[in-house]
């Protein structure tokens, strides 16, 4: 590689795949999208093959007996429209892989981040999304457990009440400075959520599930993954940095089966990630799939470290076109 060669590599504005997990599922996301690109339904029909259901009636409310809410289809609903979007933006547009500095995701969205990365092909991926959205569904009707978002608290205060509920309540999430997620048993959930609030927490706001993510109280749904993955995932080279927003560390493809079976058991670092991220020259962040919410977390996070970053996503027409714009603007992208 010659002088300028390097230089030029050496500026290449860093880009970050960001992929949103669990949550971030609502009736008719990505509609706009297929109506304009419509072969990229065909990822929703490989997807509906696995899961046995028509996945785009669900998104769009037209199947009366099946809810995006369902951890069954809400999973893999996501990843399908995330892969989707992915492979428009790097095939379609398309955005240059040797811009991309790296891919990850937040909890359910490390599956979508791992299809970019090329760990696997989409309907490996899809299987996989699929029996992770099925094991965690049953264990939301066995197991009697409850996670929470607690606003405007500091996570040290957090721990230490927690720590009264040792082995019953842990943090799950620790999403920005004024946001962690809890998680445990429910009745012990409940009972932390008053201490929370008798120590200054601002709100705690309940989640829509009936399942305790990201602790140890998911080590047999983690043992199940982990059985499924031996017999039927096979990982591949990957093509892009995959970052671990768990481990808060790049991991390859010998380490995938024990990072994926690890979230399900360990809480998610997403601040810590974010700031290790913005010190590696990453200047612009694309939140891939459903909705903003890892875009807020993220511009909350850099202005904390007086980080100036670019942050784009995908949620809307519009917002792929200001996508398309800007990337343009940043000469990432060129008129045809």
């Amino acid at each position: 590689m010659g002088n300028k060669d390097k230089e030029n590599s050496n500026n290449l504005k860093g880009i970050a795949f960001i992929f949103p997990g669990q949550g971030s599922q609502y009736i008719n996301m990505g509609k706009e999208f297929l109506d304009v690109n419509s072969k990229y339904k065909e990822y929703f029909e490989i997807s509906s093959k696995i899961v046995d259901r028509d996945i785009i009636k669900i998104i769009n409310g037209e199947d009366k007996s099946s809810s995006l809410e369902d951890t069954r289809f809400s999973q893999i609903s996501i990843y399908s429209l995330s892969c989707a979007l992915n492979d428009y933006i790097t095939g379609d547009l398309p955005v240059s892989k040797k811009y991309i500095k790296m891919v990850a995701g937040h909890s359910l969205g490390e599956y979508s981040a791992l299809y970019s990365s090329g760990a696997y092909n989409y309907e490996q991926g899809a299987r996989l999304v699929g029996f992770r959205g099925k094991i965690m569904s049953k264990a939301d009707k066995s197991a009697k457990g409850m996670m929470a978002a607690v606003l405007g608290a500091d996570i040290g205060i957090i721990a230490d009440t927690l720590s009264n509920y040792k082995d019953k309540v842990f943090i799950a999430n620790h999403n920005d400075y004024a946001q962690v997620v809890i998680s445990g048993y429910e009745n012990d959930v409940k009972r932390a959520i008053l201490d929370l609030n008798k120590n200054g927490a601002k709100k705690i706001i309940p989640l829509k599930v009936n399942i305790a993510s990201h602790c140890p109280l998911m080590k047999e749904v983690s043992d199940s993954l982990e059985k499924f993955i031996e017999e039927n995932i096979n990982f591949e080279d990957m093509e892009l940095p995959f970052f671990s927003a768990t481990e808060v560390a790049y991991k390859d493809k010998d380490d995938i089966k024990k990072t994926l079976t690890g979230q399900l058991i360990n809480p998610i670092r997403w601040v810590d990630s974010i700031e290790y991220l913005l010190n590696q020259n990453i200047k612009i962040f694309i939140e891939i799939g459903p909705g903003k919410v890892l875009s807020g977390l993220i511009g909350r996070i850099a202005r904390k470290n007086s980080k100036d970053v670019i942050i784009l996503n995908t949620n809307k027409m519009e917002d792929i076109k200001k996508l398309i714009d800007t990337l343009k603007k940043e000469g990432i992208i060129y008129e045809a």
